[in-house]
């Protein structure tokens, strides 16, 4: 049985996230310093040490949960059927954003985090491969080709959308690549 983490340690994390993010903001990442992270979110640099190592280390972390929560939506999206509602998949993956929107803005900007943008990709194409072989009605060559280009596609709109500036709706956007992740699906089908 996993233990639950103590309200105060998660009170801390979130300051130094956020410090984190709204330095990125500022600053380029190699200049950001442990100090620096722990001014803005008021704690002392051994407090900052208490979670983690370095700069480095709060950078994988924060990875690893942006990873886990889009393995999340894919986990819960596979008790439904995705070819009977594509537009799930880009219900999900937008929630997910929308949700942590201040993170995205700021840690995806970051020149370096092309590997994150890969890494949730990578991993949401994989997951959508595996159920579209499971319901076994696709080739599997398209499936591979649908899942790269929904999953590739949806993140990349939604990543250019954050860096200009977020000027339209999201939910303009949500109907659009719902209505394009459905005709990919149904063409696919053929």
């Amino acid at each position: 049985m996993q233990k639950k983490e103590d309200r105060r340690v998660i009170r801390t994390k979130k300051a130094i996230r956020s410090a984190f993010a709204e330095l990125l903001s500022e600053k380029d990442y190699n200049d950001i310093t442990v100090t620096d992270i722990a001014d803005r979110a008021d704690i002392n640099r051994k407090t900052f040490y208490n979670y983690y190592r370095n700069t480095e280390d709060l950078v994988k972390d924060i990875e690893n949960e942006a990873i886990c929560t889009f393995d999340t939506i894919m986990n819960d999206l596979k008790a439904h059927n995705i070819l009977d509602d594509p537009a799930l998949i880009v219900t999900r993956i937008s929630d997910a954003v929308s949700s942590n929107l201040d993170y995205f803005r700021d840690f995806l900007i970051m020149s370096q985090n092309a590997a994150l943008f890969s890494r949730i990709a990578g991993s949401l194409k994989q997951q959508i491969k595996h159920m579209l072989a499971e319901q076994d009605i696709m080739d599997p060559l398209k499936a591979e080709i649908l899942s790269i280009y929904i999953t590739s596609g949806t993140l990349s709109v939604y990543r250019e959308w954050i860096f200009n500036g977020e000027k339209e709706p999201r939910e303009m956007l949500d109907e659009y690549l719902t209505r394009l992740t459905i005709a990919c699906v149904g063409e696919a089908l053929k």
